[in-house]
């Protein structure tokens, strides 16, 4: 049997990049494996034989977009001074972006589908749970780094974490809908409102200014 050819790293981000496109402009039922492969120039073929099917495909592309999220900062969280403006760095990356090119959506537009459909896929739920688990994760070692350096009040890092990574997601689906009352800006607004009231912290804004 001629054995079968591996896919390689970048052939695989085309396609996820491909899904991720091809998913925020059409939604997830209007999407078919043969968008997907048209988007790339390749054939429906190709990607089933990596990918059985479009949960499958929404899974790794879930996964692709947070390590594209988390590269995006990488750089800005090593290089900053304090817990205060680590949190700054995310909760602005965390705004659903306004201009976005069709080969370039926004990693959020994905989330909804996720949702959906993980009620109804084990294995999205899974990779949807790892993902959420590692975000909030990450958000309580920054405030218990906070909290150790005397920048935050004491606080259950874990309880805020939740907190935090509620408040985003759902301030979030406000502006990807287009809500006339919340967009981008008044997200990253009250969600700084929020940190501040509960670390009794200055606000995150004025710690990327100094």
């Amino acid at each position: 049997m001629t054995p079968r050819p591996s896919l390689t790293a970048r052939r695989r981000n085309e396609i996820l990049a491909a899904t991720s496109a091809t998913i925020a402009n059409r939604g997830l039922c209007d999407t078919r494996i043969a968008d997907i492969a048209d988007h790339i120039g390749a054939s429906p073929a190709l990607i089933l034989y990596y990918f059985p099917s479009k949960a499958a495909l929404l899974t790794e592309a879930l996964v692709y977009q947070d390590q594209v999220f988390h590269e995006a900062v990488k750089g800005e969280l090593e290089a900053a001074e304090s817990a205060a403006a680590k949190l700054s760095i995310l909760i602005e990356a965390s705004c659903p972006k306004t201009h976005t090119s069709s080969d370039n959506p926004d990693g959020w537009l994905l989330w909804p589908a996720a949702w959906e459909m993980s009620r109804h896929d084990p294995t999205l739920a899974a990779a949807r749970a790892r993902l959420d688990e590692a975000w909030r994760a990450q958000i309580a070692t920054i405030v218990q780094e906070g909290i150790v350096a005397g920048e935050f009040q004491s606080v259950t890092a874990s309880d805020f974490a939740v907190q935090l990574a509620a408040l985003l997601d759902g301030l979030a689906i406000e502006v990807m809908l287009g809500d006339s009352t919340v967009d981008a800006n008044r997200m990253r607004k009250l969600a700084e409102d929020f940190v501040e009231l509960a670390l009794k912290t200055r606000r995150l804004s004025d710690t990327n200014t100094e």
